[in-house]
């Protein structure tokens, strides 16, 4: 990779992947929580229209590889270069096009969908840098393609209640017919006395990937069945179904609307509802646990031996 390859690659998709925290968008102005220390307020812009970045804090911007060398550490332009290669990251072209495709999606006719087993390899390489397990993520989803206007475009597809699917790739969020809530048995047509309750399907595959490495911190012991809301507006769709439950599990967002949904969760079956954020408190989501519980357990590793061989 070179300079002007790298100048093309999307500044906002690489902090997305890098999981940074974005606070709000106002036109073509992102704003986030610096990657270069702790703060509450956002001090960090991305200008999408000019790809750059400028970190107000500290009065210093650029463009990704200057960001890279600041936030990785990295001596010198070949090095974060190199970095950059590694990655998958959208470019610029690709993330403007990908955000029409969007906008058509809700308003223009598709054809030619299929459904297809999920073998696609930039669709497997986006559960791994999620850090989903691959063979949970073929188990409850699909591979979609489909056309807009002679475009063809794929995602991962999660299907819904209303036989609608919720579609993701690494550059495009969104849902194909009715949007609705998910609900999974635990055995295949038994129904549990107990529900696990998750915001997006992102969330409930990290839930399952944590089950399977065994982490027992955060997983429940007792049998559970599965409720993905695929959106917090979906909740009053949800209380039909919660309301067979004895036990409720709210495994919701650390944000605002997720503490909303979770209150009103709680407000209406009370005793039967246990708020379970307590076990990612300091993450944005579950999927925020999975991808950053290892990194940070060795950071802490790390400044132990630092500190016991000073």
């Amino acid at each position: 990779m070179n300079i002007e390859q790298s100048k093309k690659l999307s500044i906002i998709d690489f902090l997305d992947k890098e999981n940074v925290t974005l606070k709000k968008k106002k036109g073509n102005a992102y704003w986030y929580l610096s990657p270069f220390r702790n703060e509450k307020t956002a001090s960090f812009k991305v200008s999408k229209k000019e790809n750059l970045w400028y970190d107000y804090a500290i009065q210093e911007g650029g463009d990704l590889v200057e960001l890279v060398k600041r936030m990785y550490n990295k001596h010198s332009v070949s090095d974060a270069l190199a970095f950059l290669a590694s990655k998958d990251i959208a470019t610029v072209d690709k993330a403007i096009e990908t955000a029409i495709a969007a906008k058509e999606f809700t308003t223009t006719k598709m054809n030619d969908v299929q459904l297809l087993p999920l073998q696609n390899h930039s669709l497997l390489s986006y559960f791994s840098s999620r850090k989903i397990d691959i063979t949970i993520g073929k188990m409850y989803c699909r591979e979609i393609h489909y056309k807009v206007e002679q475009k063809h475009y794929y995602g991962i597809a999660f299907g819904n209640l209303s036989e609608g699917y919720e579609v993701r790739n690494p550059y495009f969020k969104g849902c194909i017919g009715h949007k609705n809530i998910t609900l999974l048995a635990h055995i295949f047509k038994e129904w549990q006395n107990g529900c696990l309750v998750f915001e997006g399907f992102m969330d409930f595959l990290a839930y399952m990937t944590l089950v399977k490495q065994q982490d027992r911190w955060f997983i429940i012991e007792n049998p559970c069945d599965y409720m993905i809301l695929n959106s917090v507006a979906n909740l009053k769709r949800a209380l039909q179904y919660l309301d067979r439950y004895t036990h409720i599990h709210c495994f919701l967002d650390n944000d605002q609307a997720g503490r909303k949904t979770a209150e009103s969760i709680t407000n209406m079956f009370e005793y039967r509802v246990t708020d379970e954020s307590f076990r990612y408190a300091d993450y944005k989501d579950v999927n925020d646990y999975l991808m950053r519980k290892k990194r940070i357990i060795n950071e802490e590793k790390k400044l132990d031996y630092d500190s016991n061989k000073s």
